[in-house]
């Protein structure tokens, strides 16, 4: 009996403390946002995208840029090795078109075909067709130095280099610019010594 008049007395003091219980807990279950509140969110987000994505899209194309140029630098130093190892001469041939995948061809001296190797330089597959080109400052083919490519013979060296296209060096070199279609900078691997000395370069190093 004493348990039942002491619950209904905490009822009571729990019903006074809180007059307006109901009404607030209906209002708390209908938080939410308003239409007005909605479109300036969305306006917010349009414009810090549009301001974002020209920088975003510029860093993808300079990752894109030093992966291919890495790789291209890379089928040098093969095909320099190869045709150390293999006492014989070895042609890197490069594709320039910028509607297909990047690519060399390494053949032997003379020219084989089907070439010994074909290395795409597309990252598996992530890099697109018509978003990355090659250049090379070989764009005239003589008996020595095919068009857009370069020959090691068997001890390494170079058969031959085409002459610099940049003003500032006089030396002749052989350069394979990378760049992308869509901006974000230019990358190159260069060849020049005649002794097969090679690096890499960047921005008006690549003329």
């Amino acid at each position: 009996m004493k348990t039942a008049i002491l619950l209904k007395l905490l009822h009571s003091c729990d019903t006074k403390a809180n007059p307006n219980y109901k009404n607030t807990a209906s209002r708390k279950g209908d938080n939410g946002f308003t239409l007005l509140e909605v479109l300036i969110i969305v306006l917010i987000l349009g414009i810090l995208s549009s301001i974002a994505a020209p920088s975003w899209l510029a860093f993808i194309n300079r990752q894109r840029v030093r992966t291919v140029n890495d790789r291209v630098f890379q089928s040098l130093r093969l095909a320099q090795s190869e045709a150390k190892r293999t006492k014989s001469d070895r042609v890197v041939t490069f594709n320039t078109p910028v509607t297909d995948p990047p690519t060399a061809t390494i053949k032997t001296e003379p020219a084989q075909n089907p070439p010994l190797q074909t290395l795409t330089f597309d990252v598996g597959g992530e890099i697109k067709p018509g978003t990355i080109t090659l250049s090379t400052n070989a764009t005239t083919a003589d008996t020595d130095l095919p068009l857009n490519s370069i020959i090691f013979d068997y001890q390494g060296n170079v058969k031959k280099l085409p002459p610099s296209t940049n003003p500032a060096i006089t030396n002749a070199r052989f350069v394979v610019s990378v760049s992308a279609v869509n901006g974000g900078g230019k990358q190159c691997a260069i060849v020049e010594t005649i002794i097969g000395g090679m690096r890499t370069g960047e921005g008006d190093e690549c003329k």
